[in-house]
């Protein structure tokens, strides 16, 4: 009986008798077959479902009020999850599964309290991620990074909104989903 590697390839062991190029053969089946399965699943998760946009315009934030960030530019779609030109404020999950939800936000200077709001119009999750930041601390964007299970047509945004006292601008947001399980 051969012995077998954690991977699953046969070896001969010492006592057999020795069949070297059939032995050298099975092996290179064995890599080979290994090789081909770790390919798939590699394309297989670079195919899957994943677009990122940006806003690179000013958007208005005034104070005490939600504001729905718009965006302007495909980075990558390979999934029509983003349709700029119709919706350009929301992705509609194409396929049901487990996302990888990311959004960044830049305001142009220090909001004090503001809070980022990444969810689902009408979802299963409505609430993915909520970020806060503090009046008094010295920073001007804000980022999330979150794992959601999404349904096929829900559609995700970011909200933002903050209370200074005085109208600020978002100069520049970012939204990324990418499908990672089913």
């Amino acid at each position: 009986m051969p012995g077998t590697t954690p991977r699953g390839y046969d070896y001969p062991l010492y006592a057999e008798t020795q069949d070297f190029p059939a032995a050298i053969q099975e092996l290179a089946e064995d890599i080979d077959a290994d090789m081909d399965a770790l390919y798939d699943g590699n394309t297989a998760a670079r195919n899957e479902p994943t677009a990122i946009v940006a806003q690179s315009f000013n958007v208005a934030l005034p104070t005490a009020t939600d504001v729905t960030t718009t965006f302007d530019t495909e980075l990558y779609d390979n999934a029509a999850m983003d349709n700029l030109g119709v919706s350009p404020q929301v992705f509609t999950i194409t396929s049901t599964g487990l996302y990888l939800v990311s959004a960044t936000i830049n305001t142009d200077v220090d909001t004090g309290s503001v809070a980022m709001f990444v969810g689902s119009v009408a979802g299963v999750v409505p609430d993915i991620a909520t970020v806060t930041k503090g009046g008094g601390l010295p920073f001007t964007d804000l980022n999330t990074v979150a794992l959601t299970r999404c349904a096929a047509a829900e559609t995700i945004r970011i909200i933002v909104r903050q209370n200074s006292g005085a109208l600020r601008n978002i100069i520049s947001s970012r939204l990324s989903v990418t499908k990672v399980a089913p």
